[in-house]
């Protein structure tokens, strides 16, 4: 038997998972029926071996490669017909932060066949055991993949389980804001992000000390300096382009903004 209790974390859909435990082992009589804790799910994969699981009292005929996810308040016992060699998963729901709607996806007991799983499940049984440089990566790559194909095989579809780290957010607001500042909204922002709207608020005050209207008005006016400096475009083209109704609105912006109207900051900077 092999176990590990290795603390490794990772989020899917902005669900915080942590490994409570991984173990291999050979099972050759009838385990204990006893119920799951809150927040708990445990994924099972049979190598090899056949007999039965019972499932909050449905029994199941399982064979190689059949695998059985059971979530938290459910009952399970293990019932082998011969040696059995069966790797399983016990993962704890640490938190949520946002998407709650995907936590369903997890929060279900599945049943089913998938040869395709062996290689993921060996592959985390080697690195835990080896423990080489950058085995944790690979490990929750592989742990990934399992709970990605089980979901595919319960032919869930339609959705997605990961999500744009944080790290990556500064490019893609600087990118969408920039070149969409005319009609982006905040909510369709925090959409494309994966990010709920007080999420992002928060974000943007905490990276950019600027509020998401602030942004836009940045983005608005840094064009409407670049078209007067750099092109001949008339001041009431460059008002229609950024999105005002009239050329006065436009210029009591620019003016506030720069502290000089548009006609005279062309004059001023256009060398």
């Amino acid at each position: 038997m092999f176990k590990s209790n290795d603390s490794i974390k990772f989020m899917m859909a902005k669900i915080f998972l942590n490994m409570a435990e991984f173990k291999f082992e050979e099972i050759n009589e009838p385990t204990i029926y006893l119920p799951y804790g809150k927040n708990v799910i445990i994924v099972n994969y049979i190598e090899e071996g056949n007999g039965k699981v019972i499932i909050n009292d449905n029994e199941y005929n399982v064979l190689d490669n059949y695998y059985f996810v059971i979530s938290e308040f459910s009952k399970c016992q293990i019932i082998p017909s011969d040696k059995m060699k069966i790797y399983s998963i016990f993962y704890v729901v640490d938190k949520t932060t946002g998407f709650e709607k995907y936590l369903y996806l997890l929060n279900k007991n599945y049943l089913g066949f998938s040869p395709e799983l062996n290689y993921p499940f060996s592959i985390a049984l080697n690195e835990l055991s080896k423990k080489d440089f950058g085995y944790n990566e690979i490990i929750v790559s592989m742990f990934k993949t399992i709970i990605v194909r089980i979901l595919r095989n319960e032919k869930i579809v339609g959705e997605r389980l990961s999500h744009w780290d944080l790290d990556n957010h500064q490019y893609d607001i600087d990118n969408i804001i920039r070149n969409e500042f005319n009609t982006i909204t905040i909510e369709e922002l925090a959409k494309r992000l994966f990010l709920s709207v007080r999420e992002l608020q928060r974000y943007l005050l905490e990276n950019y000390n600027r509020t998401f209207i602030e942004l836009k008005n940045e983005a608005r006016m840094s064009y409407a300096k670049n078209k007067l400096l750099y092109t001949n475009l008339s001041i009431t083209k460059i008002s229609e382009l950024i999105g005002y109704s009239t050329i006065e609105h436009f210029t009591n912006a620019f003016k506030r903004y720069f502290g000089l109207s548009p006609l005279k900051y062309r004059k001023a900077y256009n060398k």
